[in-house]
């Protein structure tokens, strides 16, 4: 077994090496083959070599020198213009950089003159801005007392109408005789100012109108019977106005003391000492004083059934009493212009 493993190991190297000897004489011959074609082309370019004369040589040597001579004029003029490149470079590196210098010397003048001009812009803009701002409040408050006023105004021009309806209805009631005249004064008016309903309500414009001569002079001087009653009237309203202040009084008292006995205030104390003291009456008399503005004066307060309101008879018969000068004519058709 040994043998015929060396015996078959020796086959395969013999054939490996005849192998490579096949492809060694190959290679060889190729390269002989090469270098005999290029000894052959020697060979030619030699034999072509011998043939030229020497006339030639000479004339090829002439043109050599004649292309060294221009190669070097050439180079020499290549060197002379990359010179004249290099200076002209030169100075316009230079006209660069002065101008780079010159271009920010003058945008750092220009943001300089900028920068002034923004600061100034902006102080301009602060101080307009205070003047403004100082303008917005005065106008603020210019409108806010403009508004007050018309507010108050308002409340006023309510105040004035309802006043003016209180008291031409207070003037009904003392003079009822006049309504008929009042109506027809009040739709005389309404028509020549070319109002076509006039069934409406009356406006506080309306009630000045015949309240500037309901109970005047112009209409009751032809008849002064009618004043007749007009001073109990006006009694028994002051009447009123005390329950309204005494009322307003015991609720003072009576919010601040809710324990307080109603039933023993039934007049006044004697020897009390806010009558006695003058300090403390004039105290008494200030808080009485500024209670009473809270008092409700404008509606009328009847007195109760068991209380009967001083009114002095004397009086209601001198009223009664006919004047001497007092006229009985007739009312006239219609009530005379204010």
């Amino acid at each position: 077994m040994r043998l015929r493993g060396a015996v078959k190991e020796l086959d395969s190297a013999w054939y490996d090496a005849t192998n490579n000897l096949m492809l060694t004489a190959d290679a060889r011959k190729a390269l002989f083959e090469e270098l005999l074609w290029e000894h052959r082309e020697l060979a030619e370019a030699h034999d072509k070599c011998q043939v030229i004369p020497e006339a030639s040589i000479d004339a090829l040597k002439e043109q050599l020198a004649a292309a060294q001579r221009e190669k070097d004029q050439l180079i020499q003029q290549h060197q002379e213009e990359l010179s004249a490149h290099k200076t002209s470079y030169q100075e316009l590196k230079s006209q660069l950089i002065q101008l780079g210098l010159d271009h920010a010397k003058v945008l750092k003048a220009a943001e300089a003159d900028a920068a002034a001009k923004m600061d100034e812009a902006l102080e301009d803009a602060r101080n307009a801005t205070v003047v403004l701002r100082a303008e917005l409040e005065e106008l603020a408050k210019a409108r806010k007392g403009a508004e007050e006023k018309a507010a108050r105004l308002e409340e006023e021009h309510k105040e004035c109408n309802q006043l003016i309806l209180q008291t031409d209805a207070l003037a009904y009631r003392l003079f009822p005789d006049s309504q008929t005249y009042a109506v027809k004064k009040v739709n005389a008016r309404r028509t020549v100012q070319g109002q076509a309903n006039l069934a409406v309500p009356w406006t506080p414009n309306d009630h000045l109108d015949p309240l500037a001569w309901r109970g005047g002079a112009g209409y009751f001087l032809p008849n002064r019977d009618r004043l007749k009653g007009a001073g109990r009237r006006i009694r028994e309203w002051q009447c009123s106005a005390a329950r309204a202040g005494a009322d307003s009084a015991l609720r003072v008292a009576c919010s601040w003391y809710p324990e307080l006995d109603l039933d023993a205030l039934t007049g006044v104390r004697e020897g009390a000492e806010t009558d006695l003291d003058p300090i403390l009456t004039a105290k008494r008399q200030d808080r009485a004083y500024r209670i009473a503005e809270y008092a409700e004066m404008r509606t009328f307060i009847p007195p109760p059934p068991d209380v009967k309101d001083y009114l002095d008879e004397a009086e209601d018969e001198a009223e009664e009493e006919p004047l001497d000068d007092a006229g009985t004519g007739d009312v006239p058709p219609e009530a005379p212009a204010a």
